[in-house]
């Protein structure tokens, strides 16, 4: 199959990764800071292409890309900025590709990459109605849950389409945040005891669940992207030390000290710390799901060579 992915983020790395293993895949991106440059290398060795894509502005090329697909992935979101860059990337984005989609003679298969917060903490069920029950509350949340409406809207009838609600992404290649954020520390050999925990899923894990839906090609389906089980913080912390060969300390820190301290971008997630999400798609598609401790393990070392080279920036 021909696969065309939109984005190239560290998620999109390792999901091109997989995939070029067993399909033709091309990547787009709109420009290349220093960590993106790095995925771009790591690719071309992999055998991807990759094209230099403004999905907004270069509809034209967008079309025939699309034209020449069998599958097209949409990883492009902003989880901040200003009201403006989060609606155009998270609403106009998959808008525009579904439209281009729903003009196509060949109709690939969407798959929209979203967001899994959407004011909902504790138990999280898969809702019956796309949306029903739920309650964004940050303009994030609420341009994430817009554009699965709107691309929803675009295929009902038309095309296949998949919504993938990932919950925390995890995988070597990770430079966001958050993941930066526990590296500098962990740098430092400090262990936070915090008392948090998640439902994580790995980027290798979200590529192997794609391999599977496009196997079994389903019309319209929207799932939580996870791996059945919570993790607690600081067990990212004992896994980074140790890649970084620093002798943990574990600090005790209240859960209040904690979501003051996160980069303002983290810190309205907090909340839907030890959320349980519904996992019965991803076990259906992959089996039982387990913690990849190696990957946060190379993880460590991938930033640690990106701050080596002093080209650490969260992307």
């Amino acid at each position: 199959m021909r696969i065309l992915i939109a984005g190239l983020g560290f998620i999109a790395t390792h999901v091109a990764e997989v995939l070029s293993s067993m399909h033709e895949v091309t990547v787009t991106y709109r420009n290349l800071n220093p960590v993106k440059k790095v995925y771009h290398e790591k690719l071309e060795e992999k055998g991807v292409k990759l094209i230099k894509l403004d999905i907004l502005s270069d509809t034209e090329r967008l079309r025939e890309e699309v034209k020449k697909s069998d599958v097209v992935i949409n990883f492009i979101g902003e989880i901040s900025g200003d009201e403006k860059t989060l609606y155009i990337s998270n609403v106009e984005v998959p808008k525009t590709i579904a439209s281009i989609i729903k003009e196509s003679e060949n109709k690939p298969i969407f798959i929209h990459t979203s967001g899994s917060t959407y004011g909902i903490t504790g138990e999280v069920k898969i809702e019956k109605e796309l949306g029903e029950g739920l309650n964004p509350q940050s303009p994030f949340e609420k341009t994430k849950l817009e554009g699965e409406k709107v691309v929803y809207s675009i295929a009902k009838g038309n095309f296949p389409l998949i919504i993938i609600r990932p919950t925390l992404v995890y995988g070597k290649y990770s430079a966001h945040i958050q993941f930066v954020t526990m590296y500098r520390l962990a740098k430092l050999g400090i262990i936070p005891k915090t008392g948090i925990s998640f439902m994580p899923i790995s980027a290798n894990n979200i590529g192997k669940m794609i391999l599977r839906l496009i196997e079994e090609k389903p019309m319209l389906l929207y799932f939580y992207a996870t791996e059945c089980e919570r993790v607690a913080l600081e067990k990212f912390f004992e896994i980074y030390t140790k890649a970084l060969g620093k002798r943990g300390i574990y600090i005790p820190i209240p859960k209040s000290i904690v979501k003051s301290a996160m980069p303002k971008e983290i810190r309205g997630l907090l909340k839907y710390e030890g959320t349980v999400y519904d996992c019965s798609v991803s076990k259906k598609l992959l089996g039982e799901l387990r913690f990849d401790e190696n990957e946060v393990y190379q993880n460590a070392l991938f930033l640690k060579e990106l701050d080596e080279k002093k080209i650490l920036i969260p992307t």
